[in-house]
């Protein structure tokens, strides 16, 4: 069966885009995992080349006219509260739903996703009970599932986001112009 890992953090708009690529892949029959990330608090980013951000807009511009979506900045850049409601939805069956969902409110109407209400509102608007969410929200099980996400991150020396892995094979993107294509996805999926 076709497989893949995906680690994203909703403050990525690489992620953002890449989730669109990704559902096409789950639409194809592809099982993908959803992976939580952040970078550790003690890293620090490599420096970007000159140029680097005037040439990453000038490529989320032309992403976002493909793909046909909104990407705007966001409002704000706390991402746990989401990452956590991620793994409860996750752990509910509707990691996809949820994922894009919040993308979409983080990145496209500008709604702050570290709000506990919000993300309620996003479970029930994908079919999940407000209340049971609410619970698992707030019983420590999606936030000790994020952190399993971030250790298995550690372990596996994911230092970038997105990242796509299957097995022993994996996709780091550190790069804009790295960002792989459907078909690039399709055969990593496909690899055993």
């Amino acid at each position: 069966m076709a497989k893949l890992d995906f680690y994203f953090d909703y403050n990525c708009p690489w992620c953002y885009l890449a989730a669109f690529t990704v559902r096409e892949l789950a639409a194809e029959g592809v099982a993908i995992d959803y992976h939580v990330w952040k970078m550790p608090e003690d890293a620090t980013p490599p420096p970007k080349p000159e140029g680097y951000m005037e040439a990453a807009g000038l490529k989320l511009r032309e992403l976002r006219e493909q793909l046909n979506v909104k990407l705007s900045s966001p409002i704000q850049k706390e991402t746990i509260p989401a990452l956590t409601a991620t793994k409860v939805a996750s752990a509910m069956g509707k990691a996809e739903a949820f994922v894009e969902a919040a993308f979409r409110a983080h990145w496209g109407d500008k709604q702050d996703i570290s709000e506990e209400s919000l993300l309620v509102q996003i479970a029930a608007e994908i079919g999940l009970d407000a209340d049971k969410f609410q619970s698992a929200l707030r019983d420590g099980s999606g936030r000790a599932a994020m952190e399993a996400d971030l250790q298995k991150a550690r372990e596996l020396n994911i230092d970038t986001i997105p990242s796509y892995l299957n097995g022993g094979m994996r996709l780091l993107i550190h790069h804009f112009e790295d960002m792989p294509t459907l078909e690039q996805l399709r055969q990593l999926a496909q690899t055993e």
